[in-house]
């Protein structure tokens, strides 16, 4: 046993063959809590499940509690399930880790699984317990969704409620809403309730869904960099509307012109916007590729001048004289002077 994928973790739950340990993790909560639900339904579901079934706040229990459960059997079940949410084991001494998975009695699972707290294998005591999990169980981290398969996903979604999804539309829409698997199927089913069925087209999205913060900054950056101040202005507003908090607001802007410059820069060295996935963390290329779109216009130093005007507006928001719809409104007119520019 070792390091899983969902593929593997469907068939544990298909055949109703366990591995007597699971850690989840991993930045999806949605397929966390969709696995779990699916483990508890097939190795207990209606099966005495007050004495085959317990859940235990990882938050507040310590490992010994864990251990006095694992030591016990299942009751006329094939499996007693244990379920522990966000324990630490750091500063757990090593020896009661062995002592946990060697505790674990015939038919007995525990199932450790992390919504905040993040496995830390820098630490002696973590690394112990990957360790095990990884040889005497399952470990499975749940990645968030990349941009082509959460379209997909919300295809299909649309076509079991009796609506056509079409595959252009369904890529937007990821851009709209962002890539949290929970808000996908949400606006999914909002969007089929709403039109019954048939085909949902960009009017019903553009009507019900809601866009995300980072989706705003992008048509924000967009209308700046396009010398566009009425519609730069009317996002703001929208975001104020939205109760957005300025320095959020602010940050999402900055994100879109670090991701500018750095595709600008990429290309300068012969490389495709993608590349930049390679030097830092991005779970969709269509961000880079939006960027790199973005930042044609835009020359080296533009940027490099509004990134300097963000980081100035930052200092500001954060200081407590300054008004920040006025930093705001300051940071938007610098920015489009900028932009202006290029369009000379």
């Amino acid at each position: 046993m070792a390091t899983i994928g969902e593929d593997l973790l469907k068939l544990h739950i298909k055949e109703g063959k366990f591995s007597p340990a699971y850690l989840f993790y991993g930045e999806e909560d949605y397929m966390k809590r969709y696995y779990l639900s699916k483990i508890k339904a097939r190795a207990v579901g209606d099966n005495l499940p007050e004495f085959n079934l317990h859940s235990v706040d990882g938050t507040k229990a310590d490992i010994d509690q864990i251990i006095e459960l694992a030591i016990g059997l299942p009751m006329m079940n094939d499996y007693l399930l244990i379920i522990v949410n966000d324990f630490d084991f750091a500063g757990v001494d090593t020896d009661k880790i062995d002592a946990l998975f060697a505790s674990l009695g015939e038919g007995t699972i525990v199932l450790f699984y992390y919504q905040t707290v993040k496995p830390n294998q820098q630490k002696a005591a973590w690394k112990k317990a990957m360790k095990l999990f990884k040889e005497k169980g399952s470990v499975v981290k749940f990645d968030k969704k990349d941009a082509r398969e959460l379209a997909k996903i919300a295809m299909s979604a649309a076509k079991k409620r009796g609506c056509y999804f079409p595959q252009y539309l369904a890529a937007s829409f990821i851009e709209r809403i962002g890539n949290d698997l929970n808000l996908v199927k949400n606006e999914v089913e909002k969007l089929c309730a709403m039109k019954g069925e048939g085909e949902i087209t960009a009017e019903d999205i553009d009507l019900i869904t809601v866009r995300t913060l980072d989706a705003s900054a992008f048509d924000l950056t967009k209308a700046l960099i396009s010398g566009n101040p009425n519609t730069a202005f009317d996002i703001l507003r929208d975001l104020a509307d939205q109760r957005q908090e300025p320095i959020l607001i602010l940050g999402a802007i900055n994100s879109s012109y670090i991701d500018m410059y750095r595709v600008k820069v990429a290309s300068q060295k012969g490389l495709e916007a993608t590349a930049v996935a390679n030097f830092y963390t991005y779970k969709a290329d269509w961000r880079l590729k939006r960027a790199a779109y973005n930042a044609k216009n835009l020359s080296i130093s533009q940027l490099r001048r509004s990134i300097h005007v963000l980081c100035e507006a930052d200092e500001k928001l954060k200081s407590v004289t300054d008004d920040a719809s006025v930093v705001l409104d300051e940071t938007i007119v610098k920015l489009l002077l900028i932009a202006a520019r290029s369009q000379r």
